[in-house]
């Protein structure tokens, strides 16, 4: 029997958009839309810096591409619309069981998913971990409102990532208790 959990937290916040929204950052906008122009100009009159023209018209080139996309693309953050409070990933703890290549849902998958269920922070806090496995805990927070947002997510082929659990929302007085617990929860970023 496959439960139907979100894809991934960013599923969870979009389709719950009477709690979060997506915002565009105008200021980091305003700020790459300047830096696009200054490269803008580079490229067309790059004599302005005293070193040769072609070096100075490849970078302005590569910084144009970078910040026309950032612009196109980037500043884009997700808010809690309770508490104002950004959203930020905060870790991603891969575990070091199970291994590559294992069926989904064995004894190692079990273990890790009943330390999720049972809110033992500490249980996955002391998990081995390691790189490039399958079963990962991502972890977002909203300092402001004081909410972690927590969700297993499973590997179940190279192009197959997707959530094993619900997304949990760890809220005050527990976001206090657990807060110095999961902050210890190193990233394997």
């Amino acid at each position: 029997m496959e439960t139907n959990y979100p894809n991934n937290m960013y599923d969870y916040y979009r389709s719950n958009s009477s709690m979060f929204e997506e915002r565009v950052d105008s200021r980091k906008r305003m700020i790459n839309i300047a830096l696009a122009a200054v490269c803008l100009l580079l490229l067309i009159i790059p004599s302005i810096i005293p070193i040769g023209n072609l070096l100075v018209r490849i970078i302005a080139v590569a910084g144009l591409f970078y910040f026309g996309f950032s612009v196109l693309l980037g500043n884009k953050n997700w808010y809690n619309k309770q508490s104002n409070g950004k959203i930020t990933e905060l870790a991603i703890r891969k575990f070091a069981t199970p291994k590559r290549g294992t069926v989904p849902g064995g004894a190692d998958d079990r273990k890790v998913m009943e330390l999720f269920a049972n809110n033992d922070w500490a249980g996955l806090a002391d998990e081995p971990e390691a790189d490039d496995r399958p079963l990962q805990l991502y972890i977002h927070e909203d300092a402001v409102g004081k909410t972690f947002y927590v969700q297993l997510m499973r590997y179940f082929s190279s192009s197959d990532f997707r959530g094993v659990t619900e997304v949990k929302e760890i809220k005050e007085p527990q976001y206090s208790n657990f807060y110095q617990l999961i902050k210890d929860i190193k990233s394997t970023i």
